[in-house]
């Protein structure tokens, strides 16, 4: 894919309209304490530098290691000052499109690429190449693990350093009472199969079928990581290596299937409107699920609502299992976050280094020992003290492993993408088409001609 120099205003706020709508929001909170001195030889009398960093609002409270921690030790370690400035995440792709529209970008920015945002900033030329700063200061591509750091790659070049590369949901909670009860032997970390998890949700799954005392598996079929996983656990792959197509292989069509097996001929997955306002996480910690299909973030949703994994606390005693995989397994989708450096920054130095201090070592042992999460680093185990011994922590790092950068849409629409494959698939799942073959070719033909419009 090509990258323009510069942006269109016109031409840019024509396309970031599409979907998304332009939203002016965002507020601005103090910035970290600032150190004498400024990076790059000022002296003490001189303004400090001041990088704003757009992140999505919400972080500074709920992942203060990232947003409150590292970039107070950056301020003490340079000098340099950050200001967060937060933007709701429903808002947040419009805002900052908006922004680099009228050249008042700041100097970092979360992107993800879920839906291709990060390939879309860096072609709508947002988004700064690194290469250059990557070699002046020492930093090698190793230290992160060869399927997280690619997904920063665009046409050789290098954007931005993973705040991670996850691998979405790949991951299953279990319940061992239920399990037990259903006489299931609770299963090893690693080795489920598709076959497995159908047999098994059948056996946990109580009551009338169609409204369950006790549901067997839930996964979250509208959301596109679980999607693209779920595409390549069954061998296959969510686009060709051009962007141009989505070919309704054996991966779309063993996902669809599977699920809609669970939804409408085993009747072992709760609907909408069976999970009630408490969530599946509530709905797991009532006994009223066997197994809950999740991303990374639920283990400690889990572990606040059901108690230690060992029953402890007088509730169940669970664990979490790795997701199945097909026998043709592509590898999990690798869900990029970065704090990248913006091309409108004047700071692109300290702008990079900042980067680096939201991607290296010191910030993999905050995260993970603050929040559970790994960044995707190569020795991230060797680099987290204590968290290391957490077992979900090492689960994390065998599935990070097996990570596959997305497939990139060669017109980067992926919120439309989404959107056609979740409106459409939900037909399936609601029992109100049949998920045969004149269903993928209807789904197949839909995302050509979407994926066929112009950027």
């Amino acid at each position: 894919m090509t990258q323009s120099s510069s942006l269109s205003r016109r031409t840019f706020l024509k396309s970031a309209a599409v979907g998304t709508g332009l939203l002016l929001a965002g507020c601005v909170v103090p910035s970290a304490p600032s150190a004498t001195g400024t990076e790059g030889g000022g002296s003490p009398a001189e303004e400090p530098i001041v990088l704003r960093l757009h992140m999505r609002a919400g972080g500074e409270t709920g992942e203060p290691a990232i947003y409150v921690t590292r970039p107070a030790e950056f301020t003490e370690e340079t000098g340099v000052q950050v200001q967060l400035e937060p933007i709701p995440g429903g808002e947040y792709w419009a805002k900052i499109e908006t922004l680099a529209a009228s050249q008042t970008l700041g100097d970092n920015m979360f992107t993800d690429n879920k839906n291709w945002q990060h390939n879309r900033a860096v072609h709508f030329g947002l988004i700064q190449a690194i290469d250059a700063y990557m070699e002046s200061e020492g930093v090698s591509k190793d230290e992160w693990q060869p399927g997280v750091i690619a997904t920063c790659i665009v046409d050789g070049k290098l954007y931005g350093l993973p705040k991670t590369g996850h691998p979405a949901e790949a991951y299953t909670w279990i319940n061992h009472a239920l399990f037990e009860e259903a006489g299931i032997p609770i299963p090893d970390t690693y080795g489920a199969t598709w076959e497995n998890m159908r047999e098994w949700a059948n056996l946990l799954a109580k009551g009338d079928p169609e409204r369950r005392d006790v549901y067997g598996v839930y996964m979250p079929t509208n959301g596109i990581q679980m999607i693209v996983n779920g595409i390549r656990t069954f061998g296959g792959w969510e686009l060709n290596e051009e962007g141009t197509q989505s070919p309704m292989d054996e991966g779309w069509k063993g996902f669809v299937r599977t699920a809609y097996a669970y939804y409408q001929e085993d009747k072992v997955s709760p609907m909408a409107a069976d999970i009630g306002s408490a969530g599946v996480v509530g709905l797991f910690a009532a006994s009223k699920l066997g197994m809950l299909v999740a991303q990374r973030g639920t283990n400690k949703s889990v572990r606040q609502a059901v108690g230690p994994e060992d029953g402890s606390a007088g509730s169940f005693p669970w664990s979490t299992i790795a997701l199945a995989e097909g026998p043709n397994f592509t590898g999990w989708g690798a869900s990029l976050n970065t704090h990248a450096g913006t091309t409108q920054s004047k700071h692109p130095l300290e702008s990079f280094k900042l980067t680096y201090a939201l991607s290296d070592a010191r910030f993999a042992y905050l995260v993970a020992n603050e929040t559970g999460y790994l960044v995707g680093r190569t020795n991230e185990l060797e680099e987290i003290g204590p968290a290391k011994d957490d077992p979900f922590i090492q689960l994390q790092y065998t599935q990070y492993a097996k990570g596959v950068p997305y497939r990139i849409g060669a017109n980067y629409r992926g919120i439309e993408w989404m959107n056609i494959i979740v409106n459409i698939t939900d037909l399936v799942y609601l029992g109100e088409r049949e998920p045969d073959d004149a269903f993928f070719d209807e789904l197949g033909t839909s995302l050509g001609e979407l994926l066929a419009r112009p950027i």
